[in-house]
């Protein structure tokens, strides 16, 4: 029985996190923790001269440049692929962006009895989020409800069988009813239709807030590892290249990364997103 972990990188940023959360990684769980990267050619002639790291080229463009820059990135024609391209008995995928607090052992161990195991996300409904509210509302309409917590996708569990190779199918079927740059609230769609038994964890597992994070610290950067580089080089000029990152709040818990002096750009895009989002 073979545990391992994922991580897709495209471009520089998201090789460069992915190797410092495998650091931790390494630091937590031993250095015999398999690890395995999916992403571009970048990527490819980046961890082929890491030992370490399997390495599976995908011959995907996961960015749309018709997006807003952070929301490029479309994760979604990425992460449901991952269960077939695992070559793991059980599958820890997470986000570039993160640090382990601690082995993921406690993660692995789950899956004796559940087929995958993911955190929810920090929001009180369905329509709280920053995922497409259009998708949002139409799946509150599916359910009867907009009272229900989504997942967080950035840090999934999973074991191999065929419940949950289906469910990826699902989950893969359902983000292209909408195609936006989130996937969550398709992952949840997906989750409710299968037979997969999973088991939800609290938001704590996978958090923005480093003393509340009891697996991962995931500091959720808009921008920073989503971004296609290549696309806005040219743009910036070398002043811009070397900005400091920092930190604004966009909803009440809610973080984004941003560089030093776009701070208002980025809350005036989030709070546009946000828009006539009301819990009643």
């Amino acid at each position: 029985m073979t545990n391992g972990v994922i991580y897709m990188t495209w471009g520089a940023n998201a090789i460069n996190q992915a190797e410092n959360s495998m650091a931790t990684l390494w630091k937590k769980a031993g250095a015999d923790m398999p690890v395995m990267v999916v992403g571009d050619e970048e990527a490819q002639a980046h961890f082929s001269e890491d030992p370490r790291v399997q390495f599976v080229l995908i011959d995907v463009n996961p960015f749309d440049g018709q997006k807003a820059r952070g929301f490029q990135f479309l994760a979604g024609r990425i992460k449901p692929l991952l269960a077939a391209i695992s070559p793991f008995d059980r599958t820890l995928y997470v986000d570039a962006d993160t640090a382990f607090k601690q082995s993921p052992k406690i993660g692995f161990d789950l899956l004796d009895r559940w087929d995958m195991v993911v955190a929810e996300t920090e929001t009180r409904s369905l329509v709280e989020g920053i995922a497409g509210l259009k998708e949002c509302k139409a799946t509150a309409g599916w359910l009867g409800t907009h009272h229900i917590l989504y997942h967080n996708s950035g840090m999934i569990f999973w074991k191999r069988n065929e419940r949950t190779l289906k469910l990826f199918d699902l989950w893969h079927e359902e983000w292209l009813v909408h195609a936006c740059w989130d996937e969550q609230v398709a992952l949840l769609r997906a989750l409710l239709k299968s037979d997969v038994m999973f088991l939800t964890v609290p938001y704590t597992w996978n958090c923005i807030r480093e003393k509340e994070s009891h697996i991962l610290h995931h500091w959720f950067g808009a921008g920073d590892a989503r971004v296609n580089m290549r696309s806005v080089s040219h743009s910036r000029s070398s002043e811009a290249e070397t900005r400091k990152m920092t930190r604004v709040e966009i909803a009440p818990g809610r973080l984004v990364k941003c560089y030093a002096g776009d701070e208002e750009k980025v809350r005036a895009f989030y709070q546009e997103q946000l828009k006539g989002r009301t819990i009643s």
